[in-house]
């Protein structure tokens, strides 16, 4: 009987010298390109891929992500043995930005996210035949492709969601009239403007960040953006709000839509999305009789994937087995 040993990942103490010895390298190696995303807008993107991995995963990452701040996202995953996928949102990374000359976050219609991620889906990844293919989606991420799982049932095996974007974090009063208030303005503002209160990108000091504990991957984050300006993403457009809070609610109709597994990782301290939104959309998926499994990872921000190595750990290794249970198999031992 073999011993399981556990998963092999980066680790934030030898952080600096793995980014530069390791996954540098790796990322180096990537395979990349271009897909025309709806309305003609250019999407970047990028894979790593060998011949003997059956299984894949898809990396759908958050507002104002882009993949290269995933490389040791991906470094990790793929040590597991997957061919990893992944693109940059449009508006954001290196995707074709929608309002000239500003760093602000706009989309004109949420479901353009969801299209995207069909077209990238179809045009890259679709072109490997795997025995799996799965999402791994954060934030923003998760709520594109729970509307991409109720849109096509059969494209993927199984969705991973990082503190998804069920619901964004507003007071009560703003949640009334957030979506109202942006709808108007959106149809005011011509080109989009930035919604009230929001300014464009600036780097928040470690100390005052609501995203990680993690200073060491926080600051090389910061710094990757620093070195490569078209990366920057600043605060939300009037309409990016709007848009966002209506497929909120589409989000929720879909709890009960979705019949493949669903495992929701929530971050206990997460001051980004609504967690009561997830616990809704994992009650209702339990009443509908359907596969899901819900995880609250303590003491967490809203950064899983980028926390602190205590709470990063938990976090894919819990995704991990996810997946690997969808073919009951034993996840991969691996060797330093």
């Amino acid at each position: 009987m073999s011993i399981e040993r556990p998963f092999l990942f980066s680790s934030e103490k030898s952080l600096a010298s793995t980014m530069v010895e390791q996954v540098s390298p790796f990322w180096a190696s990537r395979q990349q390109g271009q897909v025309i995303g709806q309305d003609g807008l250019r999407l970047n993107w990028c894979a790593f891929t060998k011949p003997e991995h059956t299984k894949a995963i898809v990396v759908v990452n958050g507002r104002i992500e882009a993949t290269a701040k995933y490389q040791e996202v991906f470094f990790d995953l793929f040590r597991q043995g997957y061919d990893v996928y992944s693109y940059d949102h449009r508006g954001q990374g290196h995707s074709h930005r929608l309002v000239t000359g500003s760093d602000i976050g706009h989309v004109v219609d949420f479901e353009h996210y969801v299209d995207d991620l069909d077209t990238f889906i179809n045009d890259v990844v679709a072109q490997k035949n795997h025995q799996q293919r799965m999402i791994l989606a954060h934030s923003m991420g998760g709520a594109i492709s729970v509307l991409y799982a109720a849109r096509k049932p059969n494209a993927i095996d199984a969705i991973a969601l990082s503190a998804p974007m069920l619901g964004i974090n507003l007071s009560p009063l703003l949640q009334k009239t957030a979506e109202p208030l942006c709808k108007v303005l959106s149809k005011l503002q011509h080109p989009a403007g930035f919604a009230p209160g929001q300014v464009p990108y600036w780097a928040k000091p470690f100390k005052h960040n609501l995203l990680t504990q993690s200073e060491a991957r926080y600051q090389w984050f910061r710094e990757l953006y620093e070195s490569d300006e078209t990366l920057k993403v600043g605060g939300p457009s009037a309409q990016w709000i709007w848009q966002s809070l209506s497929a909120c609610e589409c989000m929720m109709q879909a709890a009960t839509q979705i019949e493949m597994p669903v495992l929701l990782m929530q971050a206990a301290r997460d001051q980004i999305v609504c967690n009561e939104a997830m616990f809704q959309f994992y009650r209702d998926r339990q009443s509908a009789g359907l596969p899901v499994q819900f995880d609250i990872i303590a003491e967490s921000r809203h950064e899983l994937l980028f926390e602190r190595d205590d709470i990063r750990n938990q976090a894919l290794e819990k995704a991990l087995t996810f997946f690997a249970a969808q073919a009951n198999e034993v996840p991969l031992e691996q060797t330093a």
